[in-house]
């Protein structure tokens, strides 16, 4: 008798970028879709625009000072790295299996979506910081662009604590409607 081929593990890729949104989009995972044998790809976007924007690079005396770039550079490699440890202790501390992950890209949402096209995610898992609609419009928005822009099932999990509802749940919303 052939024996049945065992069904291919969920490839879901989670966003994280260190924000309480990001960490539960995580925790809304693991509490209501997560299966034991999915294959979990932690990804990290990394934006070095914060040190290009610090003081100590924006004062220097050169603006090609090799040591200011090198100190510049070697912290951006410590925050990534306690992040990646940060990341790696939080699937250890919850028993999930799979990797994490840095990209490096200038606009994080362009990253997540060519990191789950080359981790061949069946799903995306992003948080969702709630900026109003003139901020997201001015500044655009990682999980819009995610949302689509992704050749696979986008989940965006917003905060349970976030009042940035748009008009759609307050109360007084909801009471007018009922007129």
């Amino acid at each position: 008798m052939a024996e049945e081929a065992k069904p291919k593990a969920r490839v879901v890729l989670i966003a994280m970028d260190g924000s309480d949104y990001a960490k539960y989009a995580y925790q809304w995972y693991l509490d209501h879709i997560h299966k034991d044998d999915d294959n979990i790809t932690m990804l990290y976007s990394a934006e070095f625009t914060h040190n290009a924007q610090l003081t100590s690079w924006m004062y220097a005396p050169y603006a090609f000072d090799r040591d200011t770039l090198a100190n510049l550079l070697d912290q951006e490699a410590q925050t990534l790295r306690h992040k990646l440890e940060e990341y790696a202790q939080m699937m250890r501390e919850t028993k999930v299996h799979g990797t994490v992950k840095s990209i490096h890209a200038e606009r994080p949402g362009e990253g997540i979506v060519k990191a789950a096209e080359e981790a061949h995610a069946d799903l995306v898992i992003v948080g969702s910081r709630g900026h109003g609609k003139v901020r997201r419009t001015l500044l655009g928005s990682v999980s819009d662009y995610v949302l689509h822009h992704s050749h696979v099932p986008v989940i965006v999990c917003r905060h349970k604590d976030d009042h940035h509802h748009h008009g759609h749940h307050d109360k007084e919303h909801t009471e007018e409607h009922k007129h």
